[in-house]
């Protein structure tokens, strides 16, 4: 019985991480078309040039260890990205 309640836990784990990861990259593709769609970088108001700057250097700085797939690196993505779809979809 407990084998196939952990098959069963296997299948919902590989459904939600998949999810998770979906809903991850669609907010990312958000971010990244709403940038493009600003126009040329020259006629960006002053502020928004500033704000995109901000963002550039916190992506630049994060500190991740991929290759330890840890809960702790998946929550500074989650929130990276989350920061990031909130800034740049506020300005749209």
């Amino acid at each position: 019985m407990l084998e196939s309640e952990l098959h069963a836990l296997h299948r919902d784990l590989r459904t939600v991480a998949k999810a998770y990861v979906s809903r991850l990259e669609n907010d990312l593709l958000v971010c990244i078309a709403a940038l493009g769609s600003h126009g040329p970088i020259e006629q960006l108001p002053r502020e928004l040039l500033h704000e995109i700057r901000d963002l550039t250097i916190i992506v630049r700085n994060r500190k991740l260890k991929p290759e330890k797939g840890r809960r702790k690196d998946l929550r500074k993505i989650d929130s990276l990205i989350v920061d990031l779809a909130s800034t740049i979809g506020h300005k749209n």
